[in-house]
């Protein structure tokens, strides 16, 4: 038996949660902040671009390692909606390595969502089958 065949791990609209990966959540970051703050995404910090994105990737590895996929979404987005500059020329969105170093309280706050809305959904499939069972009783 083979295992279904995944979209391009780049491809995060089509994939599950679960099969993201660090290519996948580096995607996400591009396009979304295109899509949020109008401009193309690149990591900050210092040294050449390529070392950047190195670094960037390993940050994400980590992250994704400690928190888990769901987590580090949400703190993604979480940190997206919480953002505020004084310097919008300079710094008009923030780069992961800003999230990281300076939006790490937000972790706890996706943490509690993503645990929230398992036992919502967890609740809802007991709801479904404490019905399906009600109605084969009947």
């Amino acid at each position: 038996m083979t295992k279904p065949k995944l979209p391009p791990a780049t491809d995060w609209r089509a994939r599950d949660i679960t099969d993201w990966n660090v290519s996948t959540f580096s995607q996400f970051i591009i396009d979304r902040t295109q899509e949020i703050y109008g401009v193309p995404y690149a990591p900050g910090g210092g040294g050449s671009k390529s070392q950047r994105w190195l670094r960037e990737k390993g940050m994400l590895k980590q992250a994704q390692g400690t928190y888990g996929n769901a987590v580090l979404r949400a703190f993604i987005e979480i940190c997206w909606r919480e953002y505020r500059t004084n310097k919008p020329e300079q710094f008009p969105y923030p780069t992961f390595a800003f999230m990281i170093s300076y939006q790490d309280r937000y972790f706890s706050q996706a943490q509690s969502d993503v645990a929230r809305a398992k036992r919502s959904s967890g609740a809802a499939e007991i709801a479904e089958v404490d019905t399906e069972k009600l109605a084969e009783w009947f």
